[in-house]
Protein backbone atom coordinates (compact mmCIF):
# COMPACT_ATOMS: atom_id res chain seq x y z
CA UNK A 1 0.00 0.00 0.00
CA UNK A 2 2.70 2.51 1.00
CA UNK A 3 5.42 1.51 -1.45
CA UNK A 4 3.23 1.08 -4.52
CA UNK A 5 1.45 4.43 -4.18
CA UNK A 6 4.47 6.49 -3.13
CA UNK A 7 6.57 5.00 -5.95
CA UNK A 8 3.90 5.83 -8.53
CA UNK A 9 3.51 9.35 -7.18
CA UNK A 10 7.25 10.07 -7.27
CA UNK A 11 7.72 8.54 -10.72
CA UNK A 12 4.89 10.48 -12.36
CA UNK A 13 5.68 13.72 -10.52
CA UNK A 14 9.38 13.80 -11.46
CA UNK A 15 9.26 11.85 -14.73
CA UNK A 16 11.89 9.31 -13.65
CA UNK A 17 11.67 5.81 -12.15
CA UNK A 18 11.86 6.65 -8.42
CA UNK A 19 11.17 3.82 -6.03
CA UNK A 20 10.29 4.28 -2.35
CA UNK A 21 8.74 2.17 0.39
CA UNK A 22 8.44 1.60 4.12
CA UNK A 23 11.51 -0.73 4.16
CA UNK A 24 13.71 0.36 1.26
CA UNK A 25 13.52 4.09 2.06
CA UNK A 26 14.77 3.89 5.69
CA UNK A 27 17.40 1.41 4.46
CA UNK A 28 18.56 3.97 1.88
CA UNK A 29 18.48 6.66 4.58
CA UNK A 30 20.86 4.64 6.77
CA UNK A 31 23.36 4.33 3.91
CA UNK A 32 23.10 8.06 3.22
CA UNK A 33 23.51 8.90 6.92
CA UNK A 34 26.76 6.93 7.02
CA UNK A 35 27.95 8.74 3.90
CA UNK A 36 27.22 12.08 5.57
CA UNK A 37 29.28 11.04 8.61
CA UNK A 38 32.18 10.30 6.27
CA UNK A 39 31.83 13.59 4.38
CA UNK A 40 31.74 15.62 7.61
CA UNK A 41 34.82 13.86 8.99
CA UNK A 42 37.98 15.95 9.37
CA UNK A 43 41.16 13.91 9.92
CA UNK A 44 43.38 14.93 12.83
CA UNK A 45 47.02 14.18 13.48
CA UNK A 46 47.93 12.32 16.64
CA UNK A 47 50.95 10.53 18.05
CA UNK A 48 51.42 7.21 19.88
CA UNK A 49 54.39 6.18 22.02
CA UNK A 50 55.47 2.55 22.21
CA UNK A 51 58.36 0.90 24.01
CA UNK A 52 59.79 -2.54 24.71
CA UNK A 53 59.97 -3.15 28.46
CA UNK A 54 61.76 -6.41 29.06
CA UNK A 55 60.21 -8.67 26.42
CA UNK A 56 56.82 -6.94 26.48
CA UNK A 57 55.59 -4.43 23.92
CA UNK A 58 53.90 -1.57 25.76
CA UNK A 59 51.94 1.56 24.88
CA UNK A 60 51.78 4.90 26.67
CA UNK A 61 48.42 5.78 28.28
CA UNK A 62 47.32 8.79 30.28
CA UNK A 63 45.48 8.38 33.60
CA UNK A 64 42.12 8.32 31.74
CA UNK A 65 43.16 5.40 29.53
CA UNK A 66 43.64 7.50 26.36
CA UNK A 67 46.67 6.46 24.31
CA UNK A 68 46.54 9.16 21.62
CA UNK A 69 48.46 12.42 22.03
CA UNK A 70 47.21 15.32 19.90
CA UNK A 71 50.28 17.50 20.46
CA UNK A 72 53.57 16.56 18.82
CA UNK A 73 55.71 18.60 21.24
CA UNK A 74 54.16 16.83 24.21
CA UNK A 75 54.76 13.42 22.59
CA UNK A 76 58.41 14.24 21.95
CA UNK A 77 58.83 15.53 25.52
CA UNK A 78 57.49 12.26 26.97
CA UNK A 79 59.72 10.24 24.64
CA UNK A 80 62.88 12.07 25.75
CA UNK A 81 61.77 11.71 29.35
CA UNK A 82 61.54 7.88 29.28
CA UNK A 83 64.40 6.97 26.92
CA UNK A 84 66.88 4.49 28.50
CA UNK A 85 65.13 4.78 31.87
CA UNK A 86 63.87 2.04 34.21
CA UNK A 87 60.27 0.82 34.26
CA UNK A 88 58.65 -0.37 37.49
CA UNK A 89 55.68 -2.76 37.54
CA UNK A 90 52.81 -1.14 39.45
CA UNK A 91 50.31 -3.95 38.99
CA UNK A 92 49.71 -7.27 37.23
CA UNK A 93 46.01 -8.01 36.67
CA UNK A 94 45.05 -11.52 35.59
CA UNK A 95 41.51 -12.54 34.66
CA UNK A 96 40.25 -15.92 33.53
CA UNK A 97 37.49 -15.55 30.97
CA UNK A 98 35.19 -17.85 29.05
CA UNK A 99 33.43 -17.53 25.70
CA UNK A 100 30.48 -19.85 25.30
CA UNK A 101 29.71 -21.79 22.16
CA UNK A 102 27.99 -19.71 19.46
CA UNK A 103 24.47 -20.71 18.50
CA UNK A 104 23.77 -22.07 14.99
CA UNK A 105 23.04 -19.62 12.21
CA UNK A 106 19.83 -17.88 11.34
CA UNK A 107 19.67 -16.50 7.78
CA UNK A 108 20.80 -12.97 8.64
CA UNK A 109 23.76 -14.18 10.71
CA UNK A 110 24.91 -16.46 7.91
CA UNK A 111 24.61 -13.66 5.34
CA UNK A 112 26.67 -11.37 7.58
CA UNK A 113 29.48 -13.91 8.06
CA UNK A 114 29.53 -14.87 4.37
CA UNK A 115 29.85 -11.18 3.49
CA UNK A 116 32.71 -10.65 5.96
CA UNK A 117 34.57 -13.85 5.07
CA UNK A 118 34.00 -14.20 1.34
CA UNK A 119 32.53 -10.87 0.19
CA UNK A 120 29.26 -12.57 -0.83
CA UNK A 121 26.23 -10.33 -1.21
CA UNK A 122 23.18 -11.19 0.90
CA UNK A 123 21.39 -12.31 -2.26
CA UNK A 124 24.30 -14.54 -3.32
CA UNK A 125 24.36 -16.25 0.07
CA UNK A 126 20.61 -16.82 0.01
CA UNK A 127 20.77 -18.34 -3.49
CA UNK A 128 23.61 -20.70 -2.49
CA UNK A 129 21.78 -21.66 0.67
CA UNK A 130 18.59 -22.32 -1.26
CA UNK A 131 20.53 -24.68 -3.55
CA UNK A 132 21.97 -26.58 -0.57
CA UNK A 133 18.44 -26.91 0.79
CA UNK A 134 16.43 -27.69 -2.34
CA UNK A 135 18.86 -29.50 -4.61
CA UNK A 136 21.22 -31.30 -2.24
CA UNK A 137 18.91 -31.59 0.82
CA UNK A 138 22.00 -30.98 2.98
CA UNK A 139 20.74 -28.14 5.21
CA UNK A 140 17.49 -27.32 6.96
CA UNK A 141 15.05 -24.56 5.94
CA UNK A 142 17.08 -21.42 5.16
CA UNK A 143 14.65 -18.50 5.60
CA UNK A 144 14.61 -18.55 9.38
CA UNK A 145 15.02 -15.88 12.04
CA UNK A 146 15.74 -18.34 14.89
CA UNK A 147 19.10 -19.57 16.17
CA UNK A 148 17.63 -22.22 18.45
CA UNK A 149 16.50 -25.84 18.08
CA UNK A 150 13.48 -27.64 19.50
CA UNK A 151 13.88 -30.17 22.31
CA UNK A 152 12.82 -33.14 20.15
CA UNK A 153 15.77 -32.52 17.80
CA UNK A 154 18.26 -33.60 20.47
CA UNK A 155 17.79 -37.24 19.46
CA UNK A 156 18.71 -36.47 15.84
CA UNK A 157 22.17 -35.04 16.59
CA UNK A 158 24.08 -38.31 16.26
CA UNK A 159 22.65 -39.05 12.80
CA UNK A 160 23.47 -35.54 11.61
CA UNK A 161 27.06 -35.99 12.79
CA UNK A 162 27.36 -39.31 10.95
CA UNK A 163 26.02 -37.73 7.74
CA UNK A 164 28.88 -35.17 7.62
CA UNK A 165 31.66 -37.42 8.97
CA UNK A 166 33.07 -38.32 5.55
CA UNK A 167 34.30 -34.76 4.97
CA UNK A 168 34.84 -33.71 8.61
CA UNK A 169 36.28 -36.89 10.08
CA UNK A 170 38.74 -35.34 12.55
CA UNK A 171 36.33 -32.62 13.69
CA UNK A 172 33.40 -35.01 14.15
CA UNK A 173 35.42 -37.71 15.98
CA UNK A 174 35.19 -36.23 19.52
CA UNK A 175 31.43 -35.69 19.13
CA UNK A 176 30.88 -39.23 17.84
CA UNK A 177 32.92 -40.58 20.75
CA UNK A 178 30.52 -38.93 23.18
CA UNK A 179 27.58 -40.31 21.14
CA UNK A 180 26.46 -36.91 19.90
CA UNK A 181 26.15 -35.26 23.29
CA UNK A 182 25.59 -31.52 22.89
CA UNK A 183 27.61 -29.47 25.40
CA UNK A 184 25.80 -26.22 24.57
CA UNK A 185 22.42 -27.31 25.97
CA UNK A 186 21.00 -23.76 25.78
CA UNK A 187 20.49 -24.34 22.04
CA UNK A 188 17.42 -26.50 22.76
CA UNK A 189 14.69 -24.01 23.59
CA UNK A 190 11.17 -24.46 22.22
CA UNK A 191 10.07 -20.99 23.32
CA UNK A 192 12.70 -19.32 21.12
CA UNK A 193 11.83 -21.23 17.93
CA UNK A 194 9.25 -19.36 15.86
CA UNK A 195 8.13 -20.76 12.49
CA UNK A 196 11.47 -22.48 11.80
CA UNK A 197 14.50 -23.54 13.82
CA UNK A 198 18.15 -22.61 13.19
CA UNK A 199 20.04 -23.66 10.04
CA UNK A 200 21.94 -26.92 10.64
CA UNK A 201 23.00 -29.94 8.53
CA UNK A 202 20.38 -32.58 7.75
CA UNK A 203 20.77 -36.37 8.06
CA UNK A 204 21.36 -36.54 4.28
CA UNK A 205 24.69 -38.23 3.49
CA UNK A 206 27.26 -35.68 2.36
CA UNK A 207 29.22 -36.05 -0.89
CA UNK A 208 31.42 -32.99 -0.56
CA UNK A 209 32.89 -33.24 -4.09
CA UNK A 210 29.40 -32.73 -5.56
CA UNK A 211 29.36 -29.15 -4.27
CA UNK A 212 30.68 -26.18 -6.23
CA UNK A 213 33.34 -24.01 -4.58
CA UNK A 214 30.97 -21.30 -3.31
CA UNK A 215 28.37 -23.86 -2.19
CA UNK A 216 31.08 -25.58 -0.17
CA UNK A 217 32.06 -22.30 1.52
CA UNK A 218 28.51 -21.68 2.75
CA UNK A 219 28.06 -25.32 3.78
CA UNK A 220 31.35 -25.23 5.68
CA UNK A 221 30.22 -22.19 7.69
CA UNK A 222 27.00 -23.99 8.67
CA UNK A 223 28.75 -27.25 9.58
CA UNK A 224 31.45 -25.64 11.71
CA UNK A 225 28.91 -23.54 13.61
CA UNK A 226 26.91 -26.75 14.17
CA UNK A 227 29.98 -28.69 15.36
CA UNK A 228 30.73 -25.95 17.90
CA UNK A 229 27.74 -27.20 19.91
CA UNK A 230 29.61 -30.43 20.72
CA UNK A 231 32.79 -28.77 21.96
CA UNK A 232 33.53 -27.09 25.29
CA UNK A 233 33.57 -23.33 25.87
CA UNK A 234 36.67 -21.33 24.90
CA UNK A 235 38.67 -20.47 28.02
CA UNK A 236 41.50 -17.94 28.16
CA UNK A 237 43.37 -15.65 30.53
CA UNK A 238 44.03 -11.94 30.05
CA UNK A 239 47.03 -10.30 31.68
CA UNK A 240 47.38 -6.52 31.96
CA UNK A 241 50.71 -5.26 33.22
CA UNK A 242 50.97 -1.63 34.29
CA UNK A 243 54.42 0.03 34.31
CA UNK A 244 55.48 3.50 35.36
CA UNK A 245 58.48 5.20 33.80
CA UNK A 246 59.42 8.59 35.26
CA UNK A 247 55.78 9.10 36.23
CA UNK A 248 54.41 8.05 32.80
CA UNK A 249 52.09 5.01 32.45
CA UNK A 250 52.77 2.17 30.00
CA UNK A 251 50.48 -0.84 29.59
CA UNK A 252 51.05 -4.31 28.14
CA UNK A 253 48.20 -6.68 27.27
CA UNK A 254 48.50 -10.42 26.73
CA UNK A 255 46.01 -13.22 26.15
CA UNK A 256 46.81 -16.83 26.95
CA UNK A 257 44.58 -19.66 25.77
CA UNK A 258 43.70 -22.20 28.48
CA UNK A 259 41.32 -24.36 26.43
CA UNK A 260 40.60 -23.64 22.73
CA UNK A 261 37.27 -25.48 23.03
CA UNK A 262 34.87 -24.84 20.17
CA UNK A 263 37.38 -22.58 18.40
CA UNK A 264 39.19 -25.77 17.41
CA UNK A 265 36.53 -26.20 14.72
CA UNK A 266 35.22 -22.65 14.23
CA UNK A 267 38.58 -20.88 13.97
CA UNK A 268 41.06 -23.48 12.84
CA UNK A 269 43.93 -21.00 12.89
CA UNK A 270 43.72 -20.74 16.69
CA UNK A 271 46.90 -21.95 18.41
CA UNK A 272 48.03 -22.13 21.99
CA UNK A 273 49.92 -19.08 23.27
CA UNK A 274 52.74 -19.76 25.68
CA UNK A 275 53.10 -17.79 28.88
CA UNK A 276 55.74 -15.07 28.80
CA UNK A 277 59.08 -15.98 30.31
CA UNK A 278 59.15 -12.52 31.92
CA UNK A 279 58.68 -12.69 35.70
CA UNK A 280 55.77 -10.36 36.35
CA UNK A 281 55.58 -9.12 39.94
CA UNK A 282 54.69 -5.78 41.44
CA UNK A 283 57.83 -3.76 42.07
CA UNK A 284 59.98 -5.57 39.48
CA UNK A 285 62.24 -3.27 37.45
CA UNK A 286 63.05 -3.57 33.72
CA UNK A 287 64.94 -1.36 31.26
CA UNK A 288 63.05 0.66 28.63
CA UNK A 289 64.20 -0.23 25.13
CA UNK A 290 63.28 0.81 21.56
CA UNK A 291 61.00 3.66 22.64
CA UNK A 292 59.54 5.56 19.70
CA UNK A 293 56.87 8.04 18.64
CA UNK A 294 54.62 7.19 15.72
CA UNK A 295 52.57 9.78 13.86
CA UNK A 296 49.05 8.74 12.76
CA UNK A 297 45.82 10.21 11.41
CA UNK A 298 42.34 9.65 12.79
CA UNK A 299 40.39 7.53 10.30
CA UNK A 300 36.90 8.27 8.98
CA UNK A 301 34.10 5.78 9.55
CA UNK A 302 33.86 3.18 6.81
CA UNK A 303 30.99 2.90 4.39
CA UNK A 304 28.54 0.16 5.31
CA UNK A 305 29.17 -3.36 4.09
CA UNK A 306 26.17 -5.60 3.49
CA UNK A 307 26.95 -7.29 6.82
CA UNK A 308 26.74 -3.88 8.56
CA UNK A 309 23.52 -2.99 6.78
CA UNK A 310 21.89 -6.33 7.59
CA UNK A 311 22.71 -5.77 11.26
CA UNK A 312 21.04 -2.35 11.20
CA UNK A 313 18.00 -3.69 9.33
CA UNK A 314 17.63 -6.47 11.90
CA UNK A 315 17.96 -3.99 14.77
CA UNK A 316 15.04 -1.89 13.48
CA UNK A 317 12.99 -4.87 12.19
CA UNK A 318 13.29 -3.61 8.60
CA UNK A 319 12.02 -6.44 6.44
CA UNK A 320 12.42 -10.10 7.35
CA UNK A 321 15.40 -12.47 6.98
CA UNK A 322 13.78 -13.70 3.76
CA UNK A 323 13.30 -10.23 2.20
CA UNK A 324 16.35 -8.18 3.29
CA UNK A 325 18.59 -9.46 0.49
CA UNK A 326 15.96 -8.49 -2.10
CA UNK A 327 15.60 -5.01 -0.58
CA UNK A 328 19.35 -4.39 -0.95
CA UNK A 329 19.30 -5.73 -4.52
CA UNK A 330 16.32 -3.53 -5.35
CA UNK A 331 18.22 -0.43 -4.20
CA UNK A 332 21.18 -1.49 -6.33
CA UNK A 333 19.09 -2.23 -9.42
CA UNK A 334 17.19 1.05 -9.16
CA UNK A 335 20.60 2.79 -8.99
CA UNK A 336 19.75 4.49 -5.70
CA UNK A 337 22.92 2.95 -4.24
CA UNK A 338 26.07 1.41 -5.68
CA UNK A 339 28.62 -1.09 -4.43
CA UNK A 340 32.39 -0.67 -4.58
CA UNK A 341 34.99 -2.91 -2.93
CA UNK A 342 32.23 -4.58 -0.94
CA UNK A 343 30.94 -1.26 0.49
CA UNK A 344 27.63 0.49 -0.20
CA UNK A 345 27.18 4.18 -0.95
CA UNK A 346 24.33 6.39 -2.25
CA UNK A 347 24.33 7.52 -5.87
CA UNK A 348 23.36 11.07 -6.94
CA UNK A 349 19.92 9.61 -7.68
CA UNK A 350 19.65 8.14 -4.19
CA UNK A 351 20.73 11.43 -2.57
CA UNK A 352 18.02 13.34 -4.46
CA UNK A 353 15.40 10.67 -3.82
CA UNK A 354 15.83 10.80 -0.06
CA UNK A 355 15.11 14.56 -0.16
CA UNK A 356 11.83 14.02 -2.03
CA UNK A 357 10.16 11.60 0.40
CA UNK A 358 8.36 12.35 3.64
CA UNK A 359 10.58 12.49 6.74
CA UNK A 360 8.50 9.84 8.54
CA UNK A 361 9.08 7.39 5.69
CA UNK A 362 12.88 7.76 6.10
CA UNK A 363 12.69 6.74 9.75
CA UNK A 364 13.24 3.07 10.64
CA UNK A 365 11.19 3.66 13.80
CA UNK A 366 7.96 4.09 11.79
CA UNK A 367 8.07 0.72 10.05
CA UNK A 368 9.28 -0.84 13.30
CA UNK A 369 6.11 0.45 14.99
CA UNK A 370 3.99 -1.01 12.18
CA UNK A 371 5.73 -4.39 12.52
CA UNK A 372 5.00 -4.33 16.25
CA UNK A 373 1.33 -3.59 15.56
CA UNK A 374 1.20 -6.49 13.08
CA UNK A 375 2.71 -8.81 15.72
CA UNK A 376 0.01 -7.71 18.17
CA UNK A 377 -2.67 -8.44 15.56
CA UNK A 378 -1.17 -11.89 14.94
CA UNK A 379 -1.39 -12.58 18.69
CA UNK A 380 -4.99 -11.40 18.81
CA UNK A 381 -4.16 -8.20 20.70
CA UNK A 382 -4.67 -5.68 17.88
CA UNK A 383 -7.41 -4.36 15.62
CA UNK A 384 -6.70 -5.28 11.96
CA UNK A 385 -9.41 -2.97 10.57
CA UNK A 386 -8.05 0.03 12.44
CA UNK A 387 -4.53 -0.84 11.29
CA UNK A 388 -5.55 -1.04 7.62
CA UNK A 389 -7.48 2.22 7.87
CA UNK A 390 -4.43 3.94 9.36
CA UNK A 391 -2.18 2.63 6.55
CA UNK A 392 -4.62 3.84 3.87
CA UNK A 393 -4.81 7.26 5.50
CA UNK A 394 -1.01 7.44 5.70
CA UNK A 395 -0.66 6.40 2.02
CA UNK A 396 -3.12 9.11 0.95
CA UNK A 397 -1.22 11.72 2.99
CA UNK A 398 2.16 10.71 1.54
CA UNK A 399 0.86 10.85 -2.05
CA UNK A 400 -0.82 14.19 -1.42
CA UNK A 401 2.39 15.62 0.02
CA UNK A 402 4.36 14.54 -3.09
CA UNK A 403 1.74 16.11 -5.38
CA UNK A 404 1.93 19.44 -3.55
CA UNK A 405 5.72 19.43 -3.21
CA UNK A 406 7.66 22.23 -4.88
CA UNK A 407 10.98 20.38 -4.75
CA UNK A 408 12.82 19.82 -8.00
CA UNK A 409 14.55 16.73 -9.32
CA UNK A 410 17.08 16.35 -12.12
CA UNK A 411 18.01 12.96 -13.50
CA UNK A 412 21.73 12.61 -12.81
CA UNK A 413 22.31 10.28 -15.76
CA UNK A 414 21.05 12.50 -18.61
CA UNK A 415 23.44 12.59 -21.56
CA UNK A 416 23.89 15.21 -24.28
CA UNK A 417 22.58 12.78 -26.90
CA UNK A 418 19.00 12.96 -28.13
CA UNK A 419 16.56 10.17 -28.86
CA UNK A 420 16.29 9.55 -32.63
CA UNK A 421 12.56 8.84 -32.27
CA UNK A 422 11.25 11.71 -30.10
CA UNK A 423 14.25 14.06 -29.64
CA UNK A 424 14.17 13.80 -25.82
CA UNK A 425 17.51 13.47 -24.09
CA UNK A 426 18.86 9.97 -23.57
CA UNK A 427 19.73 8.60 -20.12
CA UNK A 428 22.59 6.25 -19.41
CA UNK A 429 21.85 3.28 -17.14
CA UNK A 430 23.75 0.18 -16.11
CA UNK A 431 22.65 -3.13 -17.55
CA UNK A 432 23.85 -6.62 -16.69
CA UNK A 433 25.98 -6.69 -19.84
CA UNK A 434 27.11 -3.07 -19.98
CA UNK A 435 25.79 0.47 -20.24
CA UNK A 436 22.48 1.18 -21.99
CA UNK A 437 21.04 4.41 -23.37
CA UNK A 438 17.29 4.85 -22.86
CA UNK A 439 14.92 7.67 -23.74
CA UNK A 440 14.06 9.98 -20.83
CA UNK A 441 10.48 10.34 -22.05
CA UNK A 442 8.01 8.03 -20.27
CA UNK A 443 6.00 7.69 -23.50
CA UNK A 444 8.97 6.65 -25.65
CA UNK A 445 10.49 3.18 -25.33
CA UNK A 446 13.65 3.69 -27.37
CA UNK A 447 16.79 2.06 -25.98
CA UNK A 448 20.08 0.84 -27.33
CA UNK A 449 23.31 -0.54 -26.03
CA UNK A 450 26.01 2.07 -25.52
CA UNK A 451 28.93 -0.32 -25.55
CA UNK A 452 29.52 -3.41 -27.69
CA UNK A 453 28.44 -6.66 -26.10
CA UNK A 454 31.09 -9.02 -24.76
CA UNK A 455 30.91 -12.43 -26.37
CA UNK A 456 32.07 -15.73 -24.91
CA UNK A 457 34.75 -15.94 -27.61
CA UNK A 458 38.32 -15.63 -26.31
CA UNK A 459 41.01 -13.66 -28.09
CA UNK A 460 43.62 -15.92 -29.72
CA UNK A 461 46.39 -13.54 -28.58
CA UNK A 462 45.60 -12.39 -25.03
CA UNK A 463 42.74 -14.81 -24.23
CA UNK A 464 40.40 -12.05 -22.98
CA UNK A 465 36.71 -12.04 -23.91
CA UNK A 466 36.09 -10.27 -27.22
CA UNK A 467 33.48 -7.68 -28.20
CA UNK A 468 31.02 -8.61 -30.92
CA UNK A 469 30.45 -6.10 -33.77
CA UNK A 470 28.47 -5.96 -36.99
CA UNK A 471 30.25 -4.03 -39.77
CA UNK A 472 29.92 -3.69 -43.51
CA UNK A 473 31.72 -6.99 -44.02
CA UNK A 474 29.40 -8.74 -41.57
CA UNK A 475 29.80 -10.10 -38.07
CA UNK A 476 33.25 -9.85 -36.45
CA UNK A 477 34.94 -9.93 -33.04
CA UNK A 478 37.38 -7.39 -31.63
CA UNK A 479 39.54 -7.50 -28.51
CA UNK A 480 39.56 -4.15 -26.69
CA UNK A 481 42.72 -5.17 -24.84
CA UNK A 482 45.05 -5.86 -27.78
CA UNK A 483 42.88 -4.72 -30.74
CA UNK A 484 43.03 -8.16 -32.35
CA UNK A 485 40.18 -8.62 -34.88
CA UNK A 486 38.77 -11.99 -35.85
CA UNK A 487 36.07 -12.53 -38.44
CA UNK A 488 33.15 -14.73 -37.54
CA UNK A 489 33.46 -16.50 -40.91
CA UNK A 490 37.23 -17.12 -40.57
CA UNK A 491 37.47 -20.91 -40.73
CA UNK A 492 40.65 -20.99 -38.66
CA UNK A 493 39.20 -18.77 -35.96
CA UNK A 494 35.53 -19.51 -36.39
CA UNK A 495 33.42 -19.74 -33.27
CA UNK A 496 31.66 -23.03 -32.62
CA UNK A 497 28.02 -23.66 -33.52
CA UNK A 498 27.29 -23.97 -29.82
CA UNK A 499 28.66 -20.47 -29.16
CA UNK A 500 26.76 -19.04 -32.12
CA UNK A 501 23.55 -20.50 -30.78
CA UNK A 502 24.30 -19.21 -27.28
CA UNK A 503 24.90 -15.71 -28.65
CA UNK A 504 21.77 -15.86 -30.79
CA UNK A 505 19.75 -17.00 -27.82
CA UNK A 506 21.05 -14.10 -25.73
CA UNK A 507 20.26 -11.53 -28.40
CA UNK A 508 16.81 -13.02 -29.03
CA UNK A 509 16.03 -12.65 -25.33
CA UNK A 510 17.64 -9.27 -24.65
CA UNK A 511 19.13 -7.34 -27.49
CA UNK A 512 16.08 -7.16 -29.74
CA UNK A 513 14.71 -4.93 -27.00
CA UNK A 514 17.60 -2.55 -27.61
CA UNK A 515 17.02 -2.10 -31.38
CA UNK A 516 20.29 -3.95 -31.91
CA UNK A 517 21.00 -5.26 -35.43
CA UNK A 518 23.34 -7.97 -34.12
CA UNK A 519 20.46 -10.36 -33.54
CA UNK A 520 19.51 -10.18 -37.22
CA UNK A 521 23.14 -10.58 -38.24
CA UNK A 522 23.50 -13.65 -36.04
CA UNK A 523 20.33 -15.15 -37.46
CA UNK A 524 21.65 -14.67 -41.00
CA UNK A 525 25.03 -16.16 -40.07
CA UNK A 526 23.39 -19.19 -38.52
CA UNK A 527 21.06 -19.68 -41.46
CA UNK A 528 23.96 -19.56 -43.96
CA UNK A 529 25.91 -22.00 -41.80
CA UNK A 530 23.00 -24.47 -41.62
CA UNK A 531 22.38 -24.19 -45.39
CA UNK A 532 25.99 -25.19 -46.03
Amino acid sequence: MIGLNVTRALTTKYNDPLSAGRVQTPTLAMILEQEQHIQRFNPKEYWKITAMIGSLKTEWHNNKGEKRIFNEDRAQTILEKIKDKQAIIQSVTKKEKQENQPLPYDLTGLQQDANKRFGFSAKRTLNLLQTLYERYKLVTYPRTDSRYLTQDMETTMLERLKSISSAYKADVAPALKSKGKVLANKVFNNSKVTDHHAIIPTEETLFINDLASDERKIYDLIVRRFLALFYSAYRYETVQTTFTVEGEIFLAHDTFIKDPGFKTVVEKSQSMTKQSSLSLHKGSVFPVKAAQVEKKLTEPPQRLSEADLLEKMEKYSLGTPATRADIIEKLLQSQSIDRQNGRLFPTPKGKQLIELVNDDLKSPELTSQWEKQLEDIAKGNGNPQAFKKNIRTRAEFLVSEIKQSEQSYKAHNLTGSKCPECSSFLKEIKGKDGKILICSSQECHYRRRKEPKLSQKRCSQCHKRMEIHNGQAGLYFQCKHCNNVEKADDKKKKISKREERQLLNKYNKKDELFNNPLADALKSALKESSDK
